[in-house]
């Protein structure tokens, strides 16, 4: 009997060989370097991961689990790096307006010799250039540059950042699903490509990840330990949030009430059903209403981005919903971007939703208390971009994804844990009710369908 750990694996292996085989006779340029890192990309991946799986508890250690994402990454932070000065000539190839901006900020900060707040004139400037939640970027990005003033050492910084978020997730993972899959859980997000790339970019993003990945670390220290210190760190990594991106901080504080307000209702009654929509409701329409206007301002500048189009918007919606869509390849030789680089690793995001929103189903049927507030803050973030339309905007998703890969992970290892007690295949997926072969192949085929149509119609 295959594991659903095991299968999960596999079928993200044999998508990717039938994809990464199939996708290169729609390119321009097959034997591109930017395709060839990706393709050595995807290779790397699966074997860490086989390699990683069936061991012993001594193998999932928090030193071995550190030292592989730290090495791994920055092989691959210097790659990208190295592919973006070998296409422009500079660093900033691949994300250029807000990268560049930061580190002009950045360098004005070091080369000043003084802390970011004792500095009134660079603060009023940034109040009139910038919002309050781009702050963020510059408070921790010059903390690491007043040490040494180099890019690459940020670069290398960051990747310590998402080792040591990697050995949190693992931390906080062993306390709600066993200790292989909680491994599995901050190797597989912290390895992927796309959290490499933002290692590897001026970009806020991985310092955002690792607030999210601190409060929830923070707040499962306090239930297990009881210890009020815990918990206020997890309320102050909330109002950090504030300078990164102020909207997450609502979510991440209604995560972490979702436990409190759990514990006071009866799963036999409607409660968990009442307490999921008037969660919704609470968090939808200040977002509603704020996006409305934002839409009317674009439009009266006639700077709407957003593709309001009926495709756009269901694109949007079922991208943040069960992706977002992996795009694997760079198929032409013009207007190329990053999102390739997103590709291998959004693979396995992309396979591991319907083991997500079963789980949900599966926390909501048994009200689960302790795993829920993991589940509503992701869930409810992921309704917040489909209703301001930006669900295939990555950078948007990301403090949401560390937590969907410990949810989605826990139901793996909840379903696997039941699956060796009665020694056979319980029905796998409480929605389809179908056998778990039937729902396997399913998901292969329709990842591979879905990614070989999204990638070659872009």
């Amino acid at each position: 009997m295959t594991s659903l750990l095991k299968s999960t694996i596999h079928i993200y292996l044999w998508a990717g060989i039938i994809l990464f085989s199939v996708l290169p006779f729609y390119c321009n340029d097959i034997i591109s370097y930017y395709n060839f890192i990706n393709i050595l990309f995807f290779v790397s991946y699966c074997i860490v991961l086989w390699c990683s799986i069936g061991k012993n508890e001594e193998y999932y250690s928090y030193g071995r689990l550190g030292i592989t994402v730290f090495c791994y990454s920055i092989i691959f932070v210097f790659t990208i790096l190295d592919a973006s000065v070998y296409y422009s000539g500079d660093t900033y190839f691949w994300d250029y307006t807000d990268p560049y901006a930061y580190s002009q900020v950045d360098d004005v900060i070091v080369e000043s010799e003084t802390p970011f707040f004792d500095q009134p004139a660079l603060i009023q400037k940034l109040w009139t250039w910038w919002d309050f939640q781009d702050w963020g970027a510059s408070m921790t990005q010059s903390l690491f540059l007043n040490l040494i003033h180099s890019k690459y050492f940020l670069f290398i910084s960051q990747t310590m950042v998402g080792a040591v978020g990697a050995m949190m997730m693992l931390s906080l993972g062993k306390r709600i699903m066993q200790i292989e899959y909680a491994y599995m859980a901050a190797l597989t997000y912290s390895i992927s490509s796309f959290s490499i790339f933002y290692y590897a970019s001026f970009r806020k993003e991985i310092f955002m990840v690792f607030i999210v990945i601190t409060c929830f670390w923070a707040f499962y220290r306090y239930l297990s330990s009881k210890n009020i210190a815990f918990l206020v760190l997890a309320f102050f990594m909330t109002i950090l949030m504030v300078f990164f991106r102020g909207a997450v901080t609502g979510l991440m504080l209604m995560g972490i009430m979702s436990y409190f307000g759990g514990k006071k209702l009866n799963k036999n009654n409607a409660g968990p059903v009442a307490f999921v929509i008037v969660a919704v409701l609470v968090i939808s329409m200040p977002i509603i209403l704020a996006k409305l206007s934002s839409f009317a301002d674009d439009l009266s500048r006639n700077e709407n981005y957003v593709d309001t189009t009926t495709f756009g918007i269901v694109t949007s919606t079922v991208g943040v919903l069960i992706g977002p869509f992996p795009q694997l390849l760079q198929l032409g030789v013009t207007n190329m971007s990053q999102l390739p680089w997103y590709g291998p690793g959004l693979l396995l995001k992309f396979i591991l939703f319907l083991a997500f929103w079963n789980g949900f189903v599966l926390v909501l049927k048994k009200w689960e208390v302790t795993i829920l507030p993991l589940f509503v803050f992701t869930v409810l973030e992921m309704l917040a971009l489909a209703v301001m339309n930006d669900g295939l905007e990555l950078r948007k998703a990301m403090p949401h994804i560390s937590t969907f890969y410990l949810a989605a992970f826990w139901f793996i290892s909840e379903y696997d844990e039941r699956a060796e007690k009665e020694q056979s295949t319980p029905a796998l997926y409480p929605v389809l009710k179908a056998k778990p072969e039937i729902v396997l192949f399913g998901l292969t085929l329709f990842v591979i369908f879905s990614t070989f149509v999204w990638d070659t119609m872009r």
